[in-house]
Order: C-alpha cells, then sequence, then structure tokens
C-alpha cells in the first residue's frame, strides 16, 4: 500500500510516505505553534521528492488524537482536503497507540503518558499482544499524582511532572503513524470521513490540584 501519514498532534509536526510499512521518505520537525503554516511547505517537499502526484495512493493517515487542540484540528483539515482533492479514504491513528508502537516497552502491561496542561495528562495502558492485534482502548485525562505509575511507562512532554522519575520520552512520529495505518487499514479505514473530529477527549473540565 501507498500511504500518505500527517502526525501534528505535539509541538512535533511531521509527514512521511510509507509504501508496504517501509518509510521512504519523512520530514519531521518540532516547531510548537507553526504546524499551520509548515505543514503545507512539508507537503510540497515531500510531493516534490517523492513525485507523490504519479504515484497512486491507497489512504491519508492521520494522528487522531488525543494532544494539542490546535495542532490536531491542523493535522485533520489538512488530511481532509487531500482525501477530498483525491478522492481517498483516511486512517484515523490512535495518538497513544503511535507513542506505545515507537517505545520500545515489551512488559505484558505499560503507560503511555502525553501532557495536556497544568497537571493533567493523557494516559492510557498497553501490551504488546493488544498492540500487535491493533485494538484501539479508550486513552483516559487525569491528574498526574491520581495515576498508578509504579509500571513501566513512555511520556511525551511531562518533564515538569516527572519530580525524581525517570520515564523516557517517546514523541509521537509520522512515520509510525503511516506503518500503524498501514497494519490496521481494514480495522480503522474510513472510507468516507468528511464528517471525522478528533479525539481531544475533555481534559479541561477536570480540577488543577495545587
Amino acid at each position: 500500500m501507498n500511504i500518505l501519514a500527517i502526525e501534528t498532534s505535539t509541538d512535533w509536526c511531521g509527514i512521511a510516505f510509507i509504501q508496504n510499512e517501509k518509510c521512504q521518505y519523512k520530514i519531521e520537525k518540532r516547531i510548537p505553534r507553526e504546524h499551520a503554516e509548515r505543514l503545507p511547505e512539508f507537503y510540497n517537499s515531500l510531493r516534490d521528492k517523492m513525485g507523490l502526484d504519479e504515484i497512486n495512493l491507497d489512504a491519508i493517515a492521520v494522528s487522531i488524537g488525543p494532544g494539542s487542540f490546535t495542532g490536531l484540528r491542523v493535522g485533520l483539515g489538512f488530511a481532509k482536503g487531500i482525501a477530498f482533492a483525491k478522492g481517498l479514504p483516511i486512517v484515523p491513528v490512535p495518538t497513544l497507540q503511535i507513542m506505545a508502537a515507537n517505545s520500545g516497552l515489551t512488559s505484558e502491561a505499560f503507560t503511555i503518558l502525553l501532557y495536556s496542561h497544568g497537571n493533567i495528562v493523557f494516559y492510557q495502558q498497553f501490551s504488546v499482544s493488544q498492540l500487535n492485534l491493533g485494538e484501539v482502548c479508550e486513552a483516559k485525562a487525569g491528574i498526574w499524582d491520581d495515576i498508578d505509575h509504579s509500571g513501566e511507562a513512555g511520556q511525551y512532554g511531562c518533564e515538569k511532572l516527572l519530580g525524581d522519575s525517570s520515564i523516557s520520552s517517546v514523541p509521537p512520529t509520522a512515520e509510525m503513524t503511516g506503518i500503524l495505518a498501514e497494519k490496521n487499514y481494514n480495522c480503522w479505514v474510513k472510507k468516507t470521513p468528511y464528517d471525522l473530529v478528533p479525539n481531544y477527549i475533555a481534559s479541561f473540565t477536570l480540577g488543577t490540584k495545587k
């Protein structure tokens, strides 16, 4: 399959071309609050480098959240524009699932944490077998101190909350977004994706402890 993948859920912005579960070309940069300006530039660069207009794409993959409110809107909006123009389906890929697949963690159960705001994080527990099967479980938002941190974990953006803990930083990537989209295409694809919305998760309803 030929997949164009977009990832904009954090301060990183990325786009990648995946062919038969291998990344052929990618552009990924840490550019806080510049996603709307730079994503079209990244796309044009990838298109010119790969001759994308001559390639029959099968789908557009996009990181669907949770994550940055603005970043997710930019990524999905751009994905919808390309999908509409080219008559393609969209494969929404859960952001924490992307991080889990990137983490290299192999425990029977481990936790992925993504910073939201204040002392609020998005989190989800995974197992290797669950990842291999492409099962999608519900991500949650919670207060950092209320979450069980006893097991293995990967995180992104949570450095100010770690204290004395040491948890590896695992940002989501466009490359893994596309690879997971191809692996789980039949289960995740949205062939009429125009009413698709990001998975924001209502973290702003949570109280903040002092």
